[in-house]
């Protein structure tokens, strides 16, 4: 199966533009991407898949496709979806991947294989007969993999082809195995029914890396095996990228000790939801909250107990607010809360129920339950302000002048402390 090297390049851009680039180009026109995990992984099995397609891509020529009366009237005891499934497989597939069908097939099954969550070679065998995929045999030891395959699904009772065609059991396989043994296992078939032999095998052999690779001599040209080499290390720099910067873009937008947001991160989503909210006639609370007597706790028990409480209460308020809400760290002991769409009964109501909550759960420290209360100031677009700075500024206000009454509390700008 040959891979052309077209095939990798990034859809619109030139040849010669470069793997990390085109990773790069995406970081830039969606930059909320690189907060979300998925993207890592994507680019993780992105550099796998070409590591992979590196060793399982071979010169010469495509083998010969099946008529596909071949395929459907080959095994009338076959199930009728086993049966289109196959068709599919070894008929519709090649038209439109061409000579990578294959090595797309194995890729496919391999990442597949990760969901059927089997722990054991016995735990495989079971899953094969039950499915009727086929009867294993499976040899795994510190020289070698030799997976023998009786009664394939795919092309048992098919006609000689001349062809190895099983790379869909051999993904699946070889994913269960190196779940199993922790290595990477990447075999080849080298015996097949579609090759006029009776039973199907994969093999692999130990690199010397603690893995398990099929290979031998002549298997790429030297052009070629630059040039995907190439390809899959620009990958992995990519992916490396990748996690450089979310480390440091979570640096710049979050709080080290708490991991919440800090003020200019919310700040920036503050402002979309204040033109959010005067484009549909909502409003948008913001609350100043501060811990009383957080200073006693640093003296009486150090500031490593002190760090604890803060992130005791960070987390709490992550659990009990909703997931369109902000939280950000503000001061040291302080935390600012926007929520959207909340009118000032709705803020109340909510506020009560979280201070409620928060002192219901004490941080405990040792042998000792730490409870504290809080007070807080709140300030509501549009009716006391248009701009965050404004708003946050006016909850602030409203919050020293709940501290000044009392311990606790929650006070409304421009009413009276509750």
């Amino acid at each position: 199966m040959e891979v052309a090297a077209a095939r990798f390049v990034a859809p619109g851009l030139s040849s010669d533009y470069s793997i990390a680039a085109y990773f790069q180009a995406l970081m830039e026109e969606h930059p909320m991407a690189q907060k979300v995990e998925e993207d890592l992984s994507v680019a993780a099995v992105f550099a796998r898949s070409l590591r992979n397609l590196l060793t399982l891509t071979q010169t010469g020529e495509e083998p010969p496709g099946l008529v596909l009366d071949q395929v459907l009237d080959s095994d009338s005891e076959l199930p009728r979806a086993a049966i289109l499934f196959r068709a599919l497989q070894l008929n519709v597939l090649p038209e439109v991947f061409g000579p990578t069908t294959g090595a797309l097939l194995y890729l496919a099954a391999k990442r597949f294989s990760r969901s059927l969550d089997l722990q054991s070679i016995e735990g495989l065998k079971t899953w094969f007969h039950g499915m009727e995929l086929g009867e294993l045999q499976i040899e795994l030891d510190e020289e070698k993999v030799l997976v023998k395959l009786s009664r394939c699904l795919t092309c048992y009772r098919l006609e000689n082809v001349g062809a190895a065609l099983c790379d869909f059991e051999r993904g699946l396989i070889d994913g269960v195995l190196e779940n199993v043994s922790g290595a990477e296992v990447l075999t080849k078939e080298t015996l097949c029914w579609g090759l006029g032999d009776t039973v199907c095998q994969f093999e692999a052999y130990a690199d010397g890396h603690g893995n398990f690779v099929y290979r031998e001599e002549g298997l790429h040209s030297d052009v070629q095996q630059r040039l995907l080499t190439g390809i899959a290390d620009q990958a992995e720099l990519a992916v490396e990228n990748l996690r450089l910067v979310r480390s440091r873009r979570s640096m710049e937008t979050r709080d080290e000790l708490t991991g919440l947001y800090n003020f200019r991160h919310l700040r920036e989503h503050a402002v979309l939801e204040i033109a959010r909210a005067s484009r549909y006639a909502r409003q948008v609370t913001f609350v100043m909250i501060d811990l009383d007597d957080f200073a006693e706790v640093n003296r009486e028990f150090g500031r490593d107990v002190g760090d604890t409480v803060l992130r005791h209460w960070a987390d709490s308020l992550r659990s009990e607010l909703r997931g369109c809400d902000l939280v950000c760290r503000y001061g040291a002991d302080e935390f600012l809360l926007v929520l959207p769409e909340t009118a000032e009964s709705q803020a109340d109501a909510a506020l009560q129920r979280l201070f409620a909550a928060l002192q219901e759960v004490g941080c405990q420290v040792g042998e000792r339950t730490i409870t504290l209360s809080a007070a807080a100031g709140v300030a509501i677009y549009p009716q006391d302000g248009q701009r965050v700075e404004e708003l946050v500024a006016k909850t602030a206000t409203t919050m020293y002048a709940v501290k000044a009454v009392g311990r606790g509390g929650i006070g409304y700008y421009g009413s009276a402390s509750r």
